[in-house]
Parts: structure tokens; C-alpha cells; sequence
């Protein structure tokens, strides 16, 4: 009777234990905006290329000397570690929008990327006709939309550009499942949120 008590207590245990590690689902904040851009290759890239997949993006601008270069360096390295793993662009995306379209065209925005390794076939970088690229910002609930600068404007400095540092969680149903912290997070971070929707 004691050993049956005991292991009783025991199942007990263990059941308390693993309803301990289930996570509570997360929150879905609204659609993905719809929106066809171009990529860091040249190509036309549109939201719905994202269905299907986890998607990880963040807001970055080339010249940025503050938060984008943390925020490219934790891409860089969940990107390796994706791509260990086997879910680079097959299962999990990685995008970088830039808010700065009408400097960053998509010959700089490669020679960015080259910077950080990024592979295009999982690491998107993309920019449009600045209405385009400010209706994505403004869509996934980030920032408000600034005015246009003028034609002639030159590239802004370091750190001119206010932006958002979320890095958006997009589920396969293109559903924005969370909001991460681009400069406080890690790669393992970013790669754990993922998988928490990676269905």
C-alpha cells in the first residue's frame, strides 16, 4: 500500500511538472497587411509568399548606426542556427523591411545583407515605393507614417530615422502572433518564439 501511495504521489509529481512547462498559447494581434514589394535580389516579393511559413521580421534602414546593427547581428545569428537546423526558408523566414525605401534600393540592401551573410533564399530584405513600404509599417501597428521626404533628400545619418525595434511574429496563417523585443531578445529567443507557432 505504501509504494502504491508513493508512486501515486509520484504521477502526481510528474503531471504538476509537465503542466508546468506547457506554455499558455500566445495572442494573435490581426492579419499580416497585404503588400507586394521588392527584394534584396531584385525580385517581387508579396505577403503571400510568407503563408505557410514562420515568419520573423524586423524594421531596419542601411545607414542605421544604433539598433540595426544589433538587431542584423541577431538575424545573422538565428539565420545559422535555422539553417543547422533545417528550417531556414522551408519552415522559418527571416525579413528585414527597410524604412528607409527611397535610399535603399535593392542593390544596397544586398550589399547590407553581404555584411551579415544573410542568404536570400531565408532572409528576406525588402523595400518599395515608400507609401507601400509605410503602409506595411503602419499595418503591422508599429510606427505612424512620416512624411515623404523630398526628392532630393540625402541618406539620413545614424541615427536620424526613428523606428521600431519589434521584431513582429507572423504565424503560417500570416496571423502577427507577438511583438519581440529586436534589441533585448537573443537569437535563441527569437528562434524559440518561432517554434511555439511552427505547427
Amino acid at each position: 500500500m505504501i509504494r502504491l501511495g508513493i508512486l501515486a504521489l509520484s504521477g502526481v509529481a510528474a503531471l504538476a511538472c509537465l503542466a508546468c512547462q506547457q506554455q499558455a498559447p500566445m495572442d494573435t494581434y490581426g492579419a499580416t497587411p497585404t503588400f507586394n514589394l521588392t527584394d534584396q535580389s531584385g525580385s517581387a516579393f508579396s505577403s503571400g509568399a510568407l503563408a505557410g511559413r514562420v515568419t520573423l521580421l524586423d524594421f531596419i534602414y542601411t545607414h542605421c548606426t544604433d539598433a540595426c546593427p544589433i538587431m542584423s547581428a541577431t538575424f545573422q545569428e538565428a539565420q545559422r542556427k535555422l539553417a543547422d537546423d533545417n528550417l531556414l526558408g522551408s519552415k522559418i523566414m527571416l525579413v528585414s523591411l527597410s524604412v528607409d525605401p527611397q535610399h535603399d534600393s535593392p542593390a544596397v540592401l544586398a550589399e547590407y545583407g553581404q555584411q551579415f551573410k544573410a542568404d536570400p533564399a531565408g532572409w528576406k530584405m525588402l523595400t518599395g515605393d515608400w507609401d507601400a513600404v509605410y503602409d506595411v509599417v503602419t499595418g503591422f501597428k508599429v510606427a505612424t507614417r512620416p512624411p515623404r521626404p523630398p526628392a532630393d533628400a540625402p541618406a539620413p545619418g545614424g541615427t536620424e530615422i526613428t523606428h521600431t525595434t519589434a521584431v513582429v511574429l507572423v504565424d503560417p496563417q500570416l496571423q502577427v502572433r507577438a511583438y519581440l523585443d529586436g534589441t533585448g531578445s537573443t537569437a535563441d529567443d527569437l528562434i524559440a518564439a518561432a517554434k511555439r507557432v511552427l505547427k
